[in-house]
């Protein structure tokens, strides 16, 4: 066996993607309840959080984020994230990115918003019932483009990876920094009043995922002969994406697939995931 190598790096991304082929039947079934969420929610977190950061192999983590983080690594210096190292480690962070990419291109980001641990964590305490506040589209993706220009920089011009010194998907592994403490701190209690903070300010596989939604093959589609102006929908949304659709922007904020906005439509045909 190829050192470093371990066969689940192949079954994790299958498992992936068979939580968003469900999740995708489900949104265009309408079956996405609010325990359904929870039980999708709790279970990513245990199982696409801790356990496969406990049984995860040596150079390649298993989250999103560390897929795309490898490839530009790889990409960009040498060392444990650069070219260095087995060539089987090299080439599957970016056949697993792209299928990652792929999956979230044919269902609207349903990988950040049923897969990612970190993503589904935040999820959770964000339905802690205290008072929410909506940033900002342009704030937070303005935030979240610097942060990705401070990656690759880092990269190209330090070899420097910043999300290295304080990667939140340590947690899983119980392995955090003293900066990723700090962090996943500040993330986790951000989150309890504003949705999915790291994805939308913070994480540069959320700004790509983002940029393949805009012309995603499935998302929330509106039938404007049905629809009744309630916006209702657009209430249900925790994010300003539904706003965004719902006003026929060309660039709407990020949608993660929650199903909130069809399952709050009281107009079954008005508002669906598809086409």
């Amino acid at each position: 066996m190829i050192q470093g190598f371990s066969p689940l790096l192949i079954v994790r991304p299958a498992l992936w993607l068979a939580v968003v082929v469900v999740a995708t039947i489900l949104l265009r079934r309408r079956k996405v309840t609010p325990g359904v969420r929870l039980s999708f929610i709790v279970g990513g977190v245990l199982v696409f959080g801790f356990l496969f950061a406990q049984t995860a192999g040596v150079g390649l983590q298993p989250n999103p984020v560390a897929a795309l983080r490898t490839v530009l690594g790889r990409m960009f210096i040498q060392g444990p994230g650069g070219v260095a190292g087995s060539p089987m480690l090299t080439i599957l962070p970016a056949v697993v990115l792209l299928i990652l990419l792929g999956a979230g291109w044919v269902s609207n980001k349903a990988i950040c918003g049923w897969v990612c641990p970190f993503g589904l964590l935040q999820d959770l305490f964000h339905r802690v019932p205290l008072p929410k506040c909506r940033p900002s589209f342009r704030l937070t993706n303005t935030v979240r483009a610097g942060a990705f220009v401070a990656l690759v920089v880092g990269l190209v011009v330090a070899g420097f990876d910043w999300i290295e010194k304080a990667d939140p998907f340590s947690l899983f592994s119980l392995n955090l920094t003293q900066w990723a403490i700090a962090l996943v701190a500040v993330v986790l209690i951000a989150a309890l009043f504003v949705y999915r903070p790291w994805c939308r300010f913070l994480c540069p596989f959320g700004l790509v995922s983002w940029l393949l939604e805009q012309v995603s093959v499935l998302r929330p589609r509106i039938d404007r002969e049905a629809c009744k102006e309630c916006k209702v929908c657009v209430k249900a949304c925790p994010t300003t994406a539904m706003a965004d659709i719902y006003d026929g922007k060309k660039l709407h904020a990020d949608c993660f697939a929650c199903g909130a906005c069809i399952a709050a439509c009281p107009q079954k045909e008005a508002l669906q995931w598809r086409k």
